[in-house]
């Protein structure tokens, strides 16, 4: 097969991908828009033209990769290419949602009354397809990959794998919870609120951070409420004995 009939079928191929992204996003902003404001007639097109395209479109579509252009790739992949590489692809896009989501919860924390809807309304969006994503990915690695672990890496070399798994969940956990941490509990008193004050003042509006102290900061917390009056966002998450934890954020 020539380079430029193997361009053409990428191109043909990426095109029909997203005319058929596009078609989905559509109807999905109609249903979001609320079905329950639309009159009958409308309602009625509406849900025939999206059970039209997932029986017509969508599934056909499928349907031909599945019997044309997959076989054909099987070989070509055993050779040339990687076997988990689309699971690579799925790690990025739910790490894309993730921080999507991370950033709409922030705004949403601080948001006024005339953005919340729409911030709670973006935020469930960018939930629902964080979890679509997510179920498929799992059941890929469940039926496709973890019957081949079973069948063909011993039972120490899997708890081998299995213990550098969970280390490296936690290094990437720890490094994420570090950044979003202010521990202050080493530095002498009169240096406190000083180290307190300058990361608050760098904070974006709709930012926040963790601080970890080992008494109840509540002196801290008026002079803030005074200084930034209307912007401060406070919450406990651990409230002593020994170690006090608040969620401090600014607001709009």
């Amino acid at each position: 097969m020539s380079a430029t009939t193997t361009h053409d079928l990428s191109a043909a191929i990426r095109a029909h991908h997203r005319a058929l992204a596009d078609r989905l996003d559509n109807y999905t902003a109609e249903v979001e828009a609320g079905v329950a404001e639309l009159d009958a007639a409308r309602i009625a097109e509406l849900l025939d033209g999206l059970t039209g395209f997932l029986s017509g479109d969508l599934l056909p579509h499928a349907a031909g990769e599945e019997k044309t252009l997959y076989p054909a790739l099987d070989p070509i992949i055993s050779e040339h290419g990687s076997p988990t590489a689309t699971m690579l692809v799925d790690h990025e896009y739910i790490g894309n949602y993730a921080r999507q989501i991370t950033e709409t919860a922030r705004a949403l924390r601080s948001a006024g009354q005339k953005t919340q809807t729409d911030l709670a309304r973006t935020l469930a969006r960018q939930l629902i397809q964080l979890q679509g994503l997510f179920d498929v990915h799992l059941a890929k690695e469940e039926r496709i990959y973890l019957p081949l672990i079973e069948q063909a890496i011993s039972t120490g070399d899997q708890q081998a794998l299995l213990a550098a798994l969970h280390e490296e969940a936690e290094s990437v956990a720890t490094a994420d919870a570090d950044a979003d941490t202010l521990e202050v509990r080493h530095l002498p008193p009169a240096q406190r609120h000083q180290v307190i004050f300058e990361r608050f003042n760098a904070l974006p509006v709709g930012g926040s951070f963790v601080l970890v102290n080992d008494h109840d900061p509540k002196p801290l917390y008026y002079q803030l409420v005074a200084e930034y009056q209307g912007q401060l966002l406070w919450q406990y998450l651990e409230e002593g004995p020994e170690v006090w934890r608040v969620r401090m954020g600014k607001s709009q």
